[in-house]
């Protein structure tokens, strides 16, 4: 995997944030609302943004790993 820059941010990288972001609200908006939208309660919407974020931060260690094996 060549890395063009450390600090750049690739299309991938920004969609999987923005999509807990936008999970995250929706769950948010679920529990005030007391609402569920096709079986999927506040708590749902919860574990799954924290899935997502999870994601996110295993590709972003995954990537801090290739820059430092490059590096040598």
């Amino acid at each position: 995997m060549k890395l063009w820059g450390f600090g750049e941010r690739s299309a991938e990288h920004i969609f999987i944030r923005l999509l807990g972001i936008a999970i995250l609200i929706v769950g948010i908006v679920t529990g005030a609302l007391n609402v569920t939208f096709g079986g999927f309660t506040p708590i749902l919407w919860f574990l799954l943004a924290i899935v997502v974020f999870m994601i996110a931060i295993c590709t972003e260690v995954l990537r801090i790993a290739d820059f430092l094996e490059s590096k040598k």
